[in-house]
């Protein structure tokens, strides 16, 4: 029995699959390429109407390219789209979860164990994903994640650094630490920052493991403690914070139903960028959300240009059903797009300021292979001393070796 591995989404539906890889590596189950396959398992997104359709065009694709292969779905699209997903009829089997997929695997298949493992572990770089935390409690006006995965839960210390400390073992020099929330890491709810347990944690992995680089994917401006300051600054914690920021505006966070206001975004950035020179604050933002009037527009951009950040996704507001923003009224389509538009120019305006900021200096660089890698303040270049791949060095950033 051979199977393959697909997704659209974030990174906690790519740790979901690396979870399926390592259980089918542990139990001697090839894992290849959808052409040679048995069986393909895919995880799904909802997070937009965009990530639906691509979920499903996953799907249908998968299914044509080998119409002899069975089809496992699961994840979030499969779960707040299950009526959609049941109608597809390149669908064998539909199901909620990893642990669901795994616990198929093993009751209902004839699995033919040995042969060639020829999938990696994680995704063939020298950095690797661990989830910290799932699940949110917020119910923010605009998304469905909340509903697709539940209430907060975090891991337990020990598990996190033990997974860490293996990744380390088999070759990896920078981990991940990933989740929904994970600012609310050790809260007993999201809407409890002040009960976050994230920098005690970020302080454990530095104690207990040697992992010479740790990447933080998206957090709140709520989740900014002054010991949370603190731990970012130590030189193992890869200068790069995605900050979870979504409008410029207080009265369209009021309507998100965000836990911030704009002052405590900007707060968090001027610190940020005091305590950690070269630090990349990178964020998403929402145009064209609800009732979004040009001034509150004007709010975001006027932010934007106040406070420069590295880099920034802006897309304009997709409609999630069931969601109390989807009763609102909306903007229309034309307006949403020429506001994204206006935004992202400004953004890829900064972006190309701030790599124009890095170089001349010497910076820390995880290469991934031959031909490139990516600093720890999240610039791509390329690998033109012939540095080992799966290595970490530093790097002068010169105009010739940056990627972007």
């Amino acid at each position: 029995m051979k199977i393959a591995l697909k997704m659209t989404g974030c990174k906690n539906n790519r740790y979901e699959l690396d979870q399926i890889l390592r259980w089918a590596i542990g139990n001697q189950i090839p894992v290849v390429k959808e052409e040679d396959a048995d069986y393909c398992i895919i995880n799904t997104c909802t997070v937009t109407h965009v990530a639906d359709k691509k979920s499903r065009q996953m799907v249908r694709r998968t299914k044509n390219n080998n119409k002899e292969l069975k089809t496992i779905v699961f994840g979030c699209g499969a779960r707040m789209q299950r009526e959609d997903f049941e109608k597809i009829m390149e669908v064998d089997y539909l199901l909620p979860d990893m642990q669901s997929v795994i616990e198929f695997l093993e009751e209902n298949l004839d699995i033919c164990r040995g042969g060639d493992v020829n999938a990696p572990t994680g995704d063939e770089r020298s950095r690797v994903l661990t989830q910290v935390q799932d699940g949110c409690d917020n119910y923010c006006t605009y998304c469905i994640i909340a509903a697709a995965r539940g209430k907060s839960q975090s891991r337990e210390f020990e598990d996190i650094i033990d997974e860490i400390n293996e990744h380390y073992k088999n070759g990896y020099n920078e981990v991940v630490l990933t989740g929904i929330n994970i600012g609310a890491y050790g809260a007993s709810s999201t809407k409890k920052p002040e009960e976050s347990r994230f920098a005690e944690l970020l302080e454990l992995i530095l104690e207990k493991t040697d992992i010479p680089r740790i990447r933080i994917s998206s957090l709140g401006p709520e989740y900014f403690s002054e010991d949370l300051f603190e731990v970012l600054q130590n030189p193992r914690i890869c200068r790069h914070i995605h900050l979870s920021i979504q409008s410029c505006s207080d009265t369209v966070l009021e309507r998100m139903k965000r836990n911030y206001t704009v002052k405590d975004v900007e707060n968090v950035i001027k610190r940020l960028k005091k305590d950690i020179p070269g630090v990349a604050i990178t964020t998403d933002i929402i145009v064209g959300f609800p009732e979004e009037t040009e001034k509150e527009f004007k709010e975001t951009m006027d932010f934007v240009k106040k406070n420069p950040l590295a880099k920034a996704h802006v897309f304009p507001y997709s409609i999630r059903k069931n969601t109390l923003a989807a009763q609102m009224e909306q903007v229309d389509d034309d307006t949403k797009k020429k506001r994204a538009k206006e935004l992202q120019k400004l953004a890829d305006k900064q972006r190309k300021d701030f790599i124009k900021s890095q170089i001349g200096k010497k910076i820390s660089v995880l290469w991934e292979n031959n031909d490139e890698g990516l600093t720890d303040n999240y610039i791509r270049v390329k690998n033109t001393q012939d540095k080992e791949p799966f290595s970490e060095s530093a790097t002068g950033l010169t105009k010739e070796n940056v990627l972007e």
